[in-house]
Parts: structure tokens; C-alpha cells; sequence
């Protein structure tokens, strides 16, 4: 079973558990890459994005942009192994990366967003990590694909 595919329209669960969806594709085209995470977000989770991402560079886009919606994320449930793990991989594939867009509903989300940005983005490379609330995610997938190389 393929995980991606360039034509895909809507959304394709990747990840489950008793039956509730986890990560979920949103849209797989060109270099483009959106997931949603919603309930919690545990390792099992990291490595299914790894998946995603590391398909992206395989078809061969050198850099892609990311749309993570966070909307439906349990605070209570985002395991801090989860967050090292993810860390981690981020900062290994950061020439990879160029446009990433979290899309949420919390102010504290959109601080740390903008502190990631401040501490690892770079207009001069185009790695910029931009937060939008709910209601803006379509100002947020223009921003994934603008400009994809």
C-alpha cells in the first residue's frame, strides 16, 4: 500500500488507534505535504510523518513544504517523547524543509511558532515557520504552495 500519491484530493488516515484517527493526510501533491494531528501526538505518530516526508524526498524534491494542522491536539496528550523525537528529525532534514505552516487555535501555539521561526528560519533560504488560526487555512495553504520548487 502506497502512503502518498500526487493526485491526492482528500483526506487518507495513516494512523489509527481503536479507531480514532491520529495523523491524516490532507493533501499529498508536488512538494506540498499537509497532515493534520489530532487527539494526541505519541512517536508512532513521528515515524508515520518520517514516512510521509522521507517519500517526499524520495520522489525528488530536495525541499518541501509542510501544513500541520494542530486544531484537534489534546494538550494533555502530546507525549514529550514524541516532541524530542520530532525535534530531532527536524533539525536532521532542516535544508529540507522550506515553508511551514501550523495551523491552529491557540495563543500559546502561535508564540511558540514564532519563537521556532526566530531561532531556525531564514528568509535568505526561504525556511519560514508561519502559525495561522483555524479560520485562516486557506491563507495557509497558499503559503505551503507558493513559489514550490
Amino acid at each position: 500500500m502506497t502512503l502518498l500519491a500526487t493526485d491526492v484530493t482528500g483526506p487518507i488516515t495513516v494512523h489509527q488507534r481503536q479507531g480514532e484517527r491520529m495523523l491524516q493526510v490532507l493533501k499529498s501533491e508536488g512538494n506540498v505535504l499537509g497532515v493534520e494531528i489530532s487527539r494526541e501526538y505519541t512517536t508512532a505518530d513521528v515515524e508515520e510523518f518520517k514516512k510521509l516526508f522521507e517519500s517526499k524526498l524520495a520522489e525528488g524534491h530536495h525541499r518541501v513544504n509542510v501544513l500541520v494542522k494542530i486544531d484537534n491536539l489534546a494538550p494533555g496528550k502530546v507525549r514529550l517523547s514524541a516532541i524530542l523525537q520530532d525535534s530531532i528529525y527536524s533539525l536532521k532534514y532542516l535544508n529540507n524543509l522550506r515553508h511551514i505552516a501550523v495551523v491552529g487555535d491557540s495563543k500559546l501555539k502561535k508564540v511558540l511558532v514564532e519563537l521556532d521561526n526566530k531561532l531556525f528560519g531564514s528568509e535568505k533560504k526561504e525556511l519560514i515557520e508561519k502559525y495561522f488560526d483555524t479560520s485562516e487555512i486557506d491563507k495557509a495553504w497558499e503559503f505551503v504552495q507558493s513559489s514550490t520548487v
